[in-house]
């Protein structure tokens, strides 16, 4: 990746050292002697080792942290990336009296999106999350206080997230693309397309992979409880493959996306749940961010297709509860509060093997290997859905047509819906739920990122 220049770093290094201490439930490393003065250039050039291990505490902080900063709106969190995705691809409403931005612009209502509001705020927190990897990687790399293999470990971890974290960027912008050139902070690189910036993220992931292979069976830092079995090099190396699949697909390289399964924890009679969770804990720890209370009167409900379209006993159903009374804003009812984590304990899964099964079944009807699909598919209706087997049509039409559906439901407000119907091109195959709304293709770029380096 390109380094960057040590003063860009100064307001997101002091959130970064910040973040280590904020994280003491989720990870028990030794602190900082002095930790609300620690300055960014303690730790860019000749970094201790302890410091080094409370920078990798402090990346893997800022990657929950994007899932659960309290925006209060949603505003600046992987809580407002779902429900903004969730609402662009019709899965879901944000019912809220006090903003109803959430569908007057979010569904099209007003034609144009605003690239001022609240609710570009996914962008900063990802790109924060990313900044942060960054920052680790180069104090890893300009410090003798740790060896080669322990390097390369950080950087294979610190790539991969900083992959992770791009392409839910990159994912939300589409066509307008994002900057991948951060060589010069003060003056960044242009945008890039987004094959091109699949092209970047691809090469991150592969460059981690290589550096993971080399990094020995341990890394020099502890590891959150929601990685186990993905705490070493090696395994967090299946980790860093199961994303690469994902990219894959999006580059429609389905050879190489199988590759990249086989080097996952791809299982396709696995245990659909296998893979790396985040999870989340009482104060001093933060809750689940996703969770709300049922029948509230601000609440996201199910798009009312979610439940109409879904076939008769389909298990995946219990990620909605009907409500005791409907809600209703600007002319949208809501009948069915979201129920996918139940408490404000449950974990967050990042990417698992479900989502694995179903990128599998995508490559093998791609392929022309059809039977191969349908074996796929089954094992998610079955095992997933409670479902019988698939007795539709076995022609690539009609096997899209049932992939785009289990994903559908497998995949619910989680960020899949929106971007599997663009890249399908079937967004006008999304519900219109009244008159006047507009189906987005893209988020608009945020005004702070068109002005960057102006």
């Amino acid at each position: 990746m390109t380094r960057i220049k040590n003063k860009v770093f100064t307001i997101a290094g002091i959130a970064i050292l910040s973040l280590t201490f904020s994280c003491k439930k989720i990870i028990d490393n030794p602190e900082f002697s002095n930790p609300n003065g620690a300055e960014l250039s303690t730790v860019l050039k000749n970094a201790t080792r302890s410091q080094i291990i409370q920078l990798a505490t402090g990346t893997f902080s800022a990657m929950r942290t994007g899932y659960n900063t309290s925006p209060g709106n949603g505003t600046s969190s992987y809580e407002s990336y779902c429900k903004v995705v969730g609402t662009l691809g019709r899965e879901v409403y944000v019912v809220n009296q006090s903003e109803t931005r959430w569908v007057n612009e979010l569904a099209g209502l007003n034609g144009t999106l605003d690239p001022g509001a609240f609710y570009n705020g996914y962008y900063f927190s990802f790109s924060s999350a990313r900044q942060t990897a960054a920052i680790l990687q180069q104090s890893a790399l300009n410090t003798s206080s740790i060896n080669n293999r322990e390097k390369l470990g950080i950087q294979g971890f610190s790539n991969t997230i900083i992959a992770f974290e791009m392409l839910h960027i990159l994912n939300m912008q589409g066509k307008n693309g994002i900057r991948t050139d951060l060589t010069n902070y003060l003056k960044p690189g242009p945008f890039v397309s987004y094959d091109a910036g699949l092209t970047v993220i691809k090469e991150l992931l592969d460059n981690a992979s290589a550096q993971l292979k080399q990094a020995g069976d341990t890394f020099m830092f502890n590891v959150p409880s929601g990685f186990a079995g993905f705490d070493t090099p090696l395994t967090f190396l299946q980790f860093n493959r199961a994303i690469a699949a994902r990219v894959a697909i999006y580059q429609q390289d389905w050879t190489g996306a199988l590759a990249n399964l086989n080097a996952s924890y791809f299982k396709i009679d696995g245990p659909l749940s296998t893979g790396p969770v985040l999870n989340w804990g009482v104060a001093p720890d933060v809750l689940n961010p996703l969770y709300q209370p049922l029948n509230s009167a601000v609440s996201v409900v199910a798009n009312n297709s979610f439940i109409t379209d879904a076939e008769q006993g389909d298990m995946r159903l219990n990620k909605v509860v009907l409500r005791s009374s409907a809600i209703n804003l600007v002319g949208i009812t809501g009948s069915s509060d979201v129920n996918l984590y139940p408490t404000n304990l449950t974990p967050v899964s990042i990417i698992r093997n479900e989502e694995l099964v179903l990128i599998y079944a995508e490559c093998m009807m791609q392929l022309g290997q059809l039977s191969n699909a349908v074996q796929a598919l089954n094992m998610i209706r079955t095992q997933a859905g409670n479902l019988p087997v698939y007795s539709g049509s076995i022609n690539k039409t009609a096997l899209i047509d049932e992939l785009l559906k289990q994903r559908r439901y497998s995949l619910f407000y989680e960020g899949h819906r929106w971007v599997d119907m663009r890249r399908y091109g079937r967004l006008n195959q999304l519900p219109l739920d009244q008159s006047g709304q507009t189906i987005f293709d893209s988020m608009p770029r945020p005004l702070a990122e068109v002005n960057w380096g102006n």
